[in-house]
């Protein structure tokens, strides 16, 4: 048995429950889909865990963006040269053609 969600346009108009795939109520309103996950809580198969809350104001992960380069296409390379770009591949011809994997070097 497959489960497709509604298209977006359907699911805005309409209350949606993702337990039941039907449209008679919202899934934050369903009382079964809440007895389940309360049940799972209380057998222990479930954990809800406290969210930690990180003190530190400024984030951990930093870019540096002294030396930044830009990946440019081959096209717009003209007038690039020694500058902090690195030249990629060509882009599509048409619209349908896809880059399927870019070569990392």
């Amino acid at each position: 048995m497959s489960h497709v969600i509604p298209p977006l346009e359907e699911l805005k108009r309409h209350a949606y429950c993702k337990w039941h795939n039907t449209f008679s109520h919202a899934t934050n309103d369903c009382n079964i889909f809440r007895r389940k996950i309360q049940s799972a809580v209380n057998e222990g198969r479930l954990a809800m865990h406290e969210m930690q809350v990180d003190k530190v104001s400024t984030p951990v992960h930093t870019i540096d963006l002294d030396n930044a380069k830009v990946l440019i296409r081959p096209e717009q390379a003209e007038g690039a040269e020694e500058k902090n770009v690195i030249i990629g591949e060509p882009g599509p011809k048409n619209v349908n053609d896809k880059i399927l994997a870019r070569k990392v070097t």
